[in-house]
């Protein structure tokens, strides 16, 4: 290593930067874009290049960089890049990749989750340099002159993709099109998923592959015609780096190219190419390009991937290696180097990944291969086109099938949950000792280190998590392995089940649901979690929910029939559940309170839980209000139920937790589930007032983002974990 000292650079650059970030010091790329003082964020006026389109149902996506923020149509500043939505009846020309445009409307930061496990848009987007989030609300003064090799890159980039489609078959004209360009727009949504289930993503992220079958061909192919070794070093060079801008610059492309230039550039001056400095290199470059790829998945798994099995495939080289041994070994070893990567932001593992890649790392070089040659063959005739992708296309059309075979498997996926950092340093440090220590040992010992990274000890204290779903409710109560949910849905957060819920249930390393109490059939305590039991029975994830806990209500019988199909489709138990039943379970117990009958409207006949532990009594009204909230009074009148945190009703509308309910419950906190700068007015001053007048405590969702409430068992202690760190 010391005769590495780009390595040894590079270690240092990324160590500095994650210890600073992790302290809270600002680093330029990772900390908030500011605003010059005088500018303002609303209506305002952006000139910049625009480089990338994308289109939605409604909506058209625009991406500019050499942004530039007019101001008062006198003062200009440059700013960061942005990324613009824009309805489409507001465009009135059609706008390509280089041309330059004007466009007005408000500026936002890029917001961070306000939930853990939730997608960090902000990391996603400051790696690749996209600082602004724009709500367009008209372009104009588009100007004509164009950026000539962004226009003409994505001009051949469009052509490219009409031959592939028109050649390929339905099913993997998409996949040619991720794997040949970097443009994931064609692939359905089961193809993704499949892919992911049965590890086989990385066959669509442009990478050192595709540069050994491209680059490489195309240097052998220019040698072979005797062209002098500096001019062909140079055109390859040229052309990859044009391939690399054209596929998207992602983490894995930026540095597949970078190593093949500095390969044919060893080659052409005579000097020896040493990976790890390439690497090194490449890392160094990526980082001051944008400190923000460090926290980025797909630079960590790139890199990850190419450093383990330089690392540990020699660790656990034993006997004679044949091509099968080398390809499952070299899986073997990016598994284990990628372990906690994968952990951290997937928050579980594909247990069949590493007998899948015996089949797809052998044949991917003769997919890339057809799908190059059938897009040449394309230009002179599409049934030459056709002929020559067919061999691939057969092959895309097998890891579909591998992928649907997978996905039919219970327990093909593992959800893990994210692991703490501290059992990260450990696993990385026995992995290095293993490989100092233990070279030539198999792949038997780190199995061990995999069981003590994934597997751990639950947490037998209670957590109450209330989600920060948007305009809905969610609740999650764990202790220990039990699990039980409160409603889960929203009426302003599209895909809440999928995009929220559920990426926080793989954060815990929630695989098992032991019941869900729907406390009323409203969509925004209900949609999530139908999202949830759809997925379930498209074997999209291998989450399981044993019952479903409902309350009757002539109103919804409709919507109580729908759930309860989707729910027995799902395996899950049905329960119709009313005053007085009781669910017990060692120190938690949940006791329904309400309806007493089918009659009354929806939110009127809400279900209500009481929920106690060893110190902590907590009340979920769903949005009782009217008469509903006049019988609640009385049964807590009638009974013994003291209750500390109260979780109020209906977002904090007007109509509901009225004064002489709110002196019944005599709760010190309130939690209230809303929209930010709903439609509604959530939560309704008149109710703050109230809270304030009794001396409850109210936590918004909106502001602190999910809020969890932790029991301490031995203690009695119950502390309070915000998250309004993560909030705008």
């Amino acid at each position: 290593m010391n005769k590495r000292p780009l390595c040894i650079f590079a270690l240092f650059l990324a160590g500095m930067i994650w210890i600073l970030h992790l302290g809270g010091v600002p680093i330029p790329g990772i900390s908030p874009p500011v605003l010059p003082e005088d500018c303002g964020a609303k209506a305002v006026l952006v000139e910049g290049l625009l480089y990338r389109t994308e289109e939605t149902s409604f909506y058209t996506i625009l991406y500019l960089r050499r942004v530039r923020l007019i101001q008062n149509s006198e003062k200009i500043y440059p700013i960061d890049n942005i990324k613009v939505n824009i309805k489409k009846e507001s465009m009135e020309d059609s706008l390509v990749p280089g041309m330059t445009v004007n466009i007005k409307g408000n500026l936002k930061e890029i917001p961070l989750p306000s939930n853990p496990g939730q997608f960090h848009e902000r990391n996603y987007y400051y790696a690749r340099k996209i600082r602004w989030y724009m709500e367009g609300q008209w372009v104009g003064e588009v100007q004509k002159d164009r950026d000539f090799f962004l226009f003409w890159r994505n001009r051949i980039k469009e052509k490219i993709k009409e031959k592939i489609l028109s050649i390929a078959s339905v099913d993997t004209g998409g996949l040619f099109c991720a794997m040949l360009l970097g443009d994931k727009k064609e692939m359905e949504k089961q193809t993704v998923l499949r892919l992911q289930i049965s590890a086989m993503a990385h066959c669509v992220a442009v990478s050192g592959t595709h540069l050994s079958v491209l680059g490489w061909g195309l240097f052998r192919i220019l040698r072979s015609l005797r062209l002098p070794l500096p001019l062909n070093t140079g055109i390859c060079s040229f052309l990859m780096i044009q391939y690399g801008i054209l596929t998207g610059s992602s983490a894995s492309a930026i540095r597949a190219v970078i190593l093949f230039v500095l390969a044919v550039g060893a080659l052409a001056a005579g000097r020896t190419f040493d990976l790890p400095s390439a690497m090194a290199l490449a890392c160094i470059f990526l980082i001051l390009d944008s400190p923000a790829w460090l926290l980025d998945s797909g630079f960590l798994l790139s890199f990850g991937a190419v450093l383990s099995l330089a690392v540990f495939q020699p660790a656990i080289k034993t006997g004679k290696q044949g091509k099968i041994r080398q390809t499952y070994n070299g899986s073997c070893s990016v598994f284990l180097g990628l372990l906690p990567i994968q952990m951290q932001f997937f928050c579980e593992v594909p247990l069949f990944g590493t007998l899948v890649n015996l089949v797809v790392l052998p044949t991917m070089g003769i997919v890339l291969m057809t799908g190059i040659a059938g897009c040449i063959g394309a230009i002179f005739s599409i049934e030459a086109g056709k002929l020559l992708i067919f061999p691939g296309d057969l092959i895309l059309k097998g890891y579909l099938k591998i992928g649907e075979i997978i996905q039919q498997i219970p327990f093909a996926v593992a959800i893990t949950g994210a692991p703490k950092l501290w059992k990260v340093a450990v696993y990385y440090g026995m992995l290095f000792f293993w490989y100092v220590v233990k070279r030539k040992a198999g792949i038997i010992v780190p199995l061990f280190f995999v069981i003590f990274l994934a597997f751990g000890i639950p947490d037998q204290n209670l957590q109450v998590h209330f989600l920060d779903v948007g305009q809905g409710d969610c609740a999650v109560l764990q202790k220990g392995r039990r699990v039980y949910m409160i409603d889960g849905g929203s009426s302003d957060v599209s895909g809440v089940g999928r995009y929220r819920i559920l990426p926080f249930l793989k954060w815990k390393g929630i695989s098992v649901i032991h019941g869900v109490f729907l406390s009323h059939m409203d969509g925004d305590h209900i949609n999530g979690i139908e999202e949830l039991l759809e997925a379930i029975i498209q074997k999209e994830t291998c989450l399981r929910i044993k019952n479903l806990y409902l309350s009757c209500c002539k109103e919804k019988e409709e919507e109580l029939k729908r759930i309860e199909k989707l729910g027995k489709e799902a395996g899950c138990r049905i329960f119709y559940i009313q005053k007085g039943d009781r669910i017990l379970n060692k120190q938690l117990q949940i006791t329904c309170l309400y309806p007493e009958n089918e009659q009354g409207e929806s939110n009127e006949n809400s279900q209500v839980l009481y929920v106690k532990g060893r110190h902590i009594s907590l009340l979920f009204p769903g949005d009782l209000e009217g008469r509903g909230e006049e019988t609640l009074e009385k049964i807590l009148e009638e009974g013994t139920f003291p209750i500390q945190i109260l979780k109020v009703a209906h977002h904090g509308s007007k109509n509901s937790s009225k004064d002489t309910f709110l002196n019944r419950v005599n709760a010190s906190i309130g939690i209230i589930s809303c929209g930010k700068e709903n439609s509604y007015g959530h939560p309704h001053p008149e109710l703050m007032e109230r809270l304030e007048a009794r001396g409850i405590r109210p936590y918004l969702t909106p502001e602190r983002g999910m809020i969890t409430i932790r029991e301490e068992r031995k203690t009695g202690k119950v502390s309070f974990q915000l998250k309004e760190s993560m909030i705008e």
